[in-house]
């Protein structure tokens, strides 16, 4: 098996010239046509692996990739030259796949034909191949085009294929994406939105180290971010909106939960960038939620006079949030933060500094433990005396009781062995984060609902009265009970 370190960029076909133009190297031009195989069941696709048969120079190919050989962009591979249209079972029977086909039959799913450029790059000591993709993915005759340009680190270190990937943004409107040709492919063929799916949990072995377990939760954030992005550029809608927030608050958080090796410059930097990109999205998805499920469910048969001035202001404030929203999405300064923080993830201070070395090698299962105690006695010293915590209090309270979810939910995979009790922890932990979410809401939408009425009083006292229930003491009271039990609730680490 050979490790492979790669970057993949989706560019604009118009920006295509300019990016090989900035690439000074031994080039070639190929011409690359591939089948991918699974069986009937898609069983190496949900496994993570994709088995494709490439025509293209140097003869026919069998190539066999997983989704992760250690490290975010690092990809596990095992490739043979064979002879027939077909996959070459014995060559197969030398790799994972052996295990997950044990015999059953492979048909095609879909096909790729691509023109590929590619160049040899010497960055310093380091030496990379960069290769630019253009052509389509074929499934049963549904198509999508392909314009992508990947870098792959062919020796020297990874920091010089983040080098020259800064050094290509600067340029060409690079936008990262961590989806892979397979997996569009598998999409097309089986009508799936690959852009808008969720977060996939990261496969965490409970003997995995520190610097493992974040690169592999890392990674899973990044995806998310990545996907949500593209996504929101593609389709600008709520659901999208709402998974590119909680993408960026996830890797925040993770920031937070790995704060002994994300204590250097460049992570506080990203920190910030992701703070501001969540930020751009904030009144969209505020907007969003007051109108689709707050103000449409509650003001049917409400009438006051200032109503059709209001539900006008309301709509040009969302579509307002959202061209502000989608000019932040187009801005070199959004796709940078992406790059940032694959460069952190893979090529960070904390991979290399010999001071970090022992955490960095040390148990996630033992960091986890310690993560989760000091996030847990967090809540609970500000949950002490939450009867008299005012509305900023619960607030921050709420974000330490949102760091403890997320880190509760990454690191349970890590404890195997209290399944049940991990469920019931972040299910207690998710109901806190709704329930003082709401209540943050209540004064979210306040200022939204005086902010849209412009000034006028009587408009904003009678869209509040039909939009903000008079439901807090209610509130506080569930919350109350909510806190106590995840409290109580027993550790599972």
């Amino acid at each position: 098996m050979d490790r492979e370190i790669e970057l993949k960029f989706l560019i604009p076909p118009e920006s295509a010239a300019l990016a090989l133009a900035m690439l000074h190297g031994e080039g070639a031009v190929r011409h690359l046509d591939a089948t991918y195989f699974d069986t009937p069941d898609h069983a190496l696709r949900r496994a993570g692996f994709g088995l494709r048969v490439r025509d293209g120079e140097g003869g026919r190919k069998q190539t066999l990739k997983s989704a992760s050989a250690g490290g975010v962009f690092s990809r596990g591979e095992w490739e043979t030259t064979i002879t027939g249209p077909d996959p070459d079972r014995d060559a197969l029977a030398r790799t994972p796949a052996a295990a997950i086909l044990d015999g059953e039959a492979l048909t095609p799913v879909f096909t790729t034909r691509v023109e590929r450029v590619v160049r040899l790059v010497h960055v310093g000591e380091a030496v990379i191949e960069a290769a630019l993709d253009r052509g389509e993915l074929n499934a049963d005759g549904r198509r999508s085009p392909v314009c992508e340009l990947e870098l792959e680190l062919k020796s020297g270190q990874p920091q010089a294929l983040f080098d020259l990937a800064r050094e290509l943004a600067k340029r060409a409107p690079l936008r990262l994406s961590l989806i892979s040709k397979a997996e569009r492919g598998y999409g097309l063929a089986i009508g799936v939105d690959v852009l808008a799916s969720r977060r996939h949990a990261a496969p965490l072995d409970p003997a995995a180290t520190v610097g493992e377990a974040l690169q592999a939760l890392g990674q899973a954030d990044l995806a998310h971010l990545c996907a949500g992005v593209e996504a929101l550029r593609e389709r600008p809608e709520p659901d999208g909106v709402h998974q590119a927030r909680v993408a960026t608050r996830r890797l925040r958080a993770l920031l937070k939960i790995f704060k002994p090796l994300a204590d250097d410059a460049a992570a506080r930097r990203l920190d910030e960038e992701l703070d501001w990109l969540a930020g751009e999205l904030d009144a969209a998805r505020d907007l969003d939620v007051f109108v689709g499920d707050v103000w449409t469910a509650r003001a049917g048969g409400a009438a006051f006079a200032g109503r059709e001035a209001f539900e006008r202001a309301l709509t040009a404030a969302r579509a307002n949030a959202y061209l502000r929203m989608e000019s932040a999405l187009e801005s070199p300064r959004a796709r940078d933060v992406l790059l940032e923080a694959a460069a952190w993830l893979e090529a960070g201070a904390w991979t290399t500094d010999p001071d970090l070395a022992e955490i960095r090698a040390g148990s996630a299962a033992a960091f986890a433990a310690a993560v989760l105690d000091h996030r847990l006695k967090q809540v609970r010293k500000r949950a002490k005396h939450f009867a008299h915590l005012d509305a900023q209090a619960r607030h921050r309270l709420r974000l330490k009781g949102k760091t403890l979810r997320y880190a509760a939910e990454d690191l349970a995979p890590l404890f195997p062995d209290h399944p049940k009790r991990a469920g019931r922890f972040i299910a207690a932990s998710k109901t806190v984060q709704d329930l003082l979410g709401a209540l943050n809401d209540r004064s979210v939408r306040k200022t939204l609902i005086e902010t849209v009425s412009h000034g006028d009083p009587a408009t904003a006292r009678d869209a509040a009265r039909v939009a903000l229930a008079d439901d807090e003491d209610d509130l506080l009271k569930t919350a109350a009970k909510a806190l106590d039990d995840l409290l109580a609730a027993k550790p599972f680490w």
